[in-house]
């Protein structure tokens, strides 16, 4: 029998579980062709979900901070049950549009307080030394999740289309919505309610750009997690251009899932090392030299590649967002994962749109191969100025 330190935990990662089945995830960009949207059309779907993010990241993480957590994360769980039911219903590039700004509410409103939320509730009972290892275990049942969704959705997409597994992911949601009703308020949760609301966000951009530690972890964070992101956004694209089925995309999609278990795992025990800036330095070479791989091997060796490349991003986010918490009040906690999050967006629609036009004029392989170049000018600068930051903590 598990013992867990207090009862948010397991509940948490059921949630955690049950966010991960979605069914039609692997298939999405399809889904949308295949409802007689165009690639431009997608493209705009896609900024829909990135504007509605960089609008309401920073105020979502304030609500969070000032409001009930459980009741922003059970908002998070409710806009994403809407999104499905705007897909699942829509027919027109309106709705789906609609659909993606709940899509990007979802995120915002779940960005920062989950993990805020867990980190309160183990502190109550000085357990914090165990939040890298719950974090691992949440992302290793969220990666297990989808890896059992991906075939089944492979299966189901195949069978009976998009739609079928758009709605049998509700049925995974709604469970995941009362779990969440029933969490209980961290005691130690404190807001800054001497603050406004807009003096809150203020004092948390203060706190966080007058230490270079902040600032390095950040940019680290940033970094690794823009990539991963386009990895996963373009990955659908490299499997299609190299012939693969939607029932392959799914098998491929269930060991994506596997591979962020194993990574996550792997994360979980990074903090027991002696040497961690080492660490993050070595495995940014070899998130850049997977990307080259995926660039120069246009097959199946070229899919392995971008598995490593996203790995590398597990392995070092659960202990550098261990690390960054450990160093937070609680009153600015989820504010300053949001603050994270949205530099993190803003980057992200910068490569994409030099991704996207490298893709376009060449390849999208090539694109990746942009993507490691770059990679390997901030691992440049992370061994002359952020490595020495993060030996000094």
């Amino acid at each position: 029998m598990v013992k867990f330190p207090e009862s948010n935990t397991p509940k948490l990662l059921a949630i955690a579980t049950l966010q991960g089945l979605t069914f039609y995830a692997a298939f999405e960009k399809i889904f949308f062709q295949e409802n007689g949207l165009n690639i431009i059309q997608i493209a705009l779907l896609t900024i829909v979900f990135s504007v509605t993010m960089i609008l309401l990241e920073v105020p979502s993480g304030a609500l969070s901070d000032r409001w009930v957590r459980k009741h922003v994360l059970s908002l998070s769980i409710a806009s994403s049950i809407v999104t499905l039911l705007l897909f699942v219903a829509g027919d027109t590039f309106i709705q789906f549009a609609v659909g993606m700004f709940f899509a990007a509410l979802a995120f915002v409103l779940n960005s920062g307080t989950n993990t805020s939320l867990l980190f309160d509730s183990l502190r109550e009972h000085n357990a914090t030394d165990t939040f890298e290892k719950y974090l691992a275990a949440r992302r290793i049942l969220s990666g297990a999740g989808f890896a059992v969704a991906s075939l089944v959705g492979g299966w189901t997409a195949n069978q009976y289309g998009i739609s079928m597994a758009i709605w049998i992911t509700l049925g995974a949601l709604i469970p995941a919505l009362l779990i969440c009703l029933s969490l209980r308020e961290p005691i130690f949760h404190k807001t800054t309610g001497e603050l406004s609301y807009f003096g809150h966000i203020g004092h948390t951009a203060k706190h966080l750009t007058s230490s270079r530690y902040f600032t390095n972890v950040i940019a680290l964070s940033v970094v690794i997690m823009a990539t991963h992101i386009l990895i996963e956004d373009y990955s659908q694209l490299y499997y299609f251009a190299v012939g693969f089925t939607l029932l392959a995309i799914g098998i491929i999609s269930f060991f994506e899932g596997l591979k962020e278990m194993v990574a996550n795992y792997l994360g979980a025990l990074m903090p027991k090392l002696n040497n961690l800036p080492l660490l993050y330095g070595i495995l940014l070479m070899i998130m850049a030299g997977a990307l080259f791989v995926a660039a120069w091997q246009q097959n199946i060796f070229g899919v392995v590649g971008l598995f490593v490349a996203s790995a590398m991003f597990f392995i070092i986010d659960v202990p550098l967002l261990g690390a960054f918490h450990k160093q937070l009040d609680s009153s600015i906690r989820a504010t300053s994962e949001s603050f994270m999050n949205l530099v993190t967006e803003l980057s992200k629609m910068i490569l994409a749109i030099g991704f996207a036009w490298i893709a376009s004029i060449y390849s999208v392989p090539l694109a990746f191969g942009a993507l490691g170049l770059l990679l390997c000018v901030y691992t440049i600068y992370y061994w002359l100025f952020g490595y020495r930051v993060f030996r000094q903590v």
